[in-house]
């Protein structure tokens, strides 16, 4: 694995250590390892995490990162390679069964965003709506109401608020989900493929307001995508995945994209 892996500050807001998932391709097995699995933890005792079962497989394998103040990480890899494994295992969706995770005591708010247009009701209004899907991120009604001027104004929705969200376009839902998100004053953010819509003025929008908040504020930014030049510009740290371990760590990002572009090329052939 290459590792040009500088310290952008002295300490870590994440540090991940030895880092391994496996998962089961076979849903009998899946089930039965579920079961055996809570068995063994009935009886005081922990499940053997170190090795594979039959038909299970590593998603994840000896992954080792850490993550500072003013990061902004591109975490790029073919599909299959395990960027949204690992991020649901950063954002505590996936249980840590081997390895750790380690957070900065500092962090106290984490964000991540996958299906940035799901959580909507199609039949309350935008308004209503910007209520429903902060909450999903953990926002009190106060806390959202203290946000509602940037989300109403970075969507730029102001003629449809009160109008209900199942005649919004596609591309409205999205300004108006990712608005929400962006109010948030998060520590860490993950994104999962948030920015495939085609929208391209509103995207440059989201690029800027985010360069500007996590490069320069002590928070921290990652962005599994494969949308890496449109990134490159102000992401400061690159990894890349291939087949569940870590290839590539460098802070070198534009020289990492395109030596990663060429080895997905030269696979392609």
């Amino acid at each position: 694995m290459k590792n040009s892996n500088k310290q952008i500050s002295s300490t870590p807001l994440l540090k991940v250590a030895g880092l391994h998932k496996k998962f089961c391709k076979d849903l009998t097995y899946n089930m039965y390892y579920g079961i055996k699995d809570l068995f063994t933890y009935f009886f005081g005792l922990k499940p053997n995490y170190t090795s594979l079962r039959k038909n299970e497989f590593w998603a994840l394998k000896d992954i080792n990162f850490s993550i500072y103040e003013n990061d902004i990480t591109i975490l790029a890899g073919n599909n299959g390679s395990g960027k949204t494994t690992l991020t649901r295992m950063l954002a505590g969706i996936y249980e840590t069964e081997r390895g750790t995770i380690e957070y900065n005591k500092k962090i106290k708010k984490i964000i991540s965003v996958y299906a940035i247009k799901s959580g909507f009701n199609p039949i309350l209004t935008g308004r209503e709506n910007i209520y429903l899907k902060a909450a999903y991120y953990g926002l009190t009604r106060e806390e959202t109401e203290e946000n509602m001027k940037f989300i109403i104004s970075f969507s730029d929705i102001v003629p449809y608020l009160d109008t209900p969200i199942g005649k919004y376009s596609s591309g409205m839902k999205t300004r108006l989900a990712m608005s929400i998100v962006l109010s948030i004053k998060s520590d860490i953010l993950f994104i999962d493929e948030g920015f495939t819509f085609s929208d391209t003025s509103f995207k440059e929008k989201c690029y800027e307001f985010l360069k500007e908040e996590y490069s320069k504020k002590g928070r921290a930014l990652i962005i599994a995508t494969h949308r890496l030049t449109e990134i490159s510009d102000f992401a400061n740290r690159l990894i890349v995945l291939e087949k569940g371990k870590v290839v590539n760590i460098t802070v070198d990002v534009d020289k990492g994209i395109k030596e990663y572009m060429a080895n997905c090329n030269q696979t392609n052939q």
